[in-house]
């Protein structure tokens, strides 16, 4: 195993399947999962999606996940984590430190937002991070 946040981490990108859209899941960090219409923006979703994921690990005080390199998840993989193509990920660097800031916000939408959250598997951090970081220049 390789220590967290030296390497990128392996994702499987699975097709569509009955008009749904490419999906994309991270063996290695459970409950980091997204999409996209085409193959290319689903690989782009995982990088944030993973950056935001890991942001909010951290900024939880909580361990990173190692990270396999593609070749032992290659040489171990197991049918538990699924048949979708495997694609290298490596997240966006933000730094570690994290503050807490109050802010005001429309209340449905910070409803959608938990929502949305809780359902992506992401602490309301972590989905506010991760949209931030696809909007802002790294």
């Amino acid at each position: 195993m390789i220590p967290a946040g030296n390497h990128g981490y392996v994702a499987l990108v699975h097709p569509p399947e009955d008009g749904s859209e490419w999906g994309v899941t991270f063996p290695d960090v459970p409950g980091c999962v997204t999409g996209g219409t085409t193959f290319e923006d689903a690989v782009a979703a995982a990088r944030e999606a993973l950056s935001g994921h890991l942001a909010a690990l951290r900024a939880d005080r909580d361990p990173l996940p190692e990270a396999r390199s593609m070749v032992q998840f290659l040489e171990n993989r197991t049918r538990d984590e699924g048949t979708g193509l495997p694609q290298l990920i490596f997240p966006r660097h933000i730094p570690a430190e994290r503050v807490r800031v109050n802010i005001t916000i429309n209340k449905a939408m910070l409803r959608q937002a938990d929502e949305t959250a809780e359902a992506r598997g992401l602490t309301r951090s972590a989905l506010i991070e991760s949209a931030l970081a696809a909007v802002i220049d790294p």
